[in-house]
């Protein structure tokens, strides 16, 4: 078997959805790659994982970020994709980030305002709302897709290099993205449909957790060097802070 790709899932407690996301990598992919679980659970995710097949590596320090750059350390596959094991990202979809990779140096699997037959409606509404916060913060800095903290990525090994990517955790996707804009990266995306959440909204963060906004505009303020563009990021974290505070 060549190993082509690399699909690399951090996880923390998902044991009600990573079956269905190892399950759903097509047969033609997993031909072509090694699946990689970087694992600090508690719960049997990691048990579930190596049943079906992946390769897990646990690691005990939290931290999505960490995770993900623990597992391009311990993977060999030239395309790096990498998805949530909550069940959120389809790996179905995997080909379509692949095809879309030949002509841009990062992909992204964006939810958007499109309806798809399989949406589950309440994922699809807390994902419009959702749209309506970090879409304008991401038009500041200048990325244009409908979902830019989506985990479901596709990028070359050596892209991924030029990245040198520091945060370890929620906030690693911000700062790829704002990486990859100041180094001219062609970013495209994929729409993929609202898919329901293992274990619910109340494992989310950025769901549950109003200060998480805000930390990932310290980020796009930290790695963005355009005096004019910060300006406009602390205008919109102002008038963020505003619509908390009135809630």
């Amino acid at each position: 078997m060549t190993t082509e790709y690399s699909i690399i899932i951090a996880t923390k407690n998902e044991e009600e959805g990573i079956a269905k996301v190892l399950c759903f990598i097509p047969k033609e992919i997993s031909k072509q790659s090694e699946v990689i679980i970087v694992d600090s659970s508690t719960d049997c995710t990691p048990i579930i994982a190596e049943r079906l097949g992946a390769r897990v590596i646990h690691e005990p320090k939290e931290g999505k970020g960490r995770a993900m750059k623990r597992g391009v350390g311990e993977s060999i596959g030239e395309v790096l994709i990498f998805l949530d094991g909550d069940g959120t990202d389809p790996p179905q979809y995997i080909p379509r980030l692949l095809e879309k990779l030949e002509g841009a140096t990062l992909v992204l699997g964006c939810r958007c305002k499109e309806d798809f037959e399989e949406d589950d409606p309440w994922m699809r509404n807390v994902f419009r709302f959702y749209a309506i916060f970090v879409g304008p913060l991401f038009r500041i800095v200048g990325l244009q897709v409908s979902d830019p903290l989506a985990g479901f990525r596709a990028i070359r090994r050596g892209d991924w290099d030029k990245l040198d990517l520091e945060s370890d955790d929620f906030r690693i996707e911000v700062e790829m993205d704002v990486k990859a804009l100041k180094e001219n990266f062609t970013i495209d995306e994929v729409e993929i449909p609202h898919l329901k959440r293992a274990g619910g909204m109340r494992k989310s963060k950025l769901a549950t957790n109003p200060t998480m906004w805000f930390k990932i505009m310290n980020v796009a303020l930290k790695y963005t060097k355009d005096e004019k563009i910060k300006k406009k990021i602390r205008d919109f974290g102002n008038k963020l802070k505003t619509a908390v505070s009135n809630r």
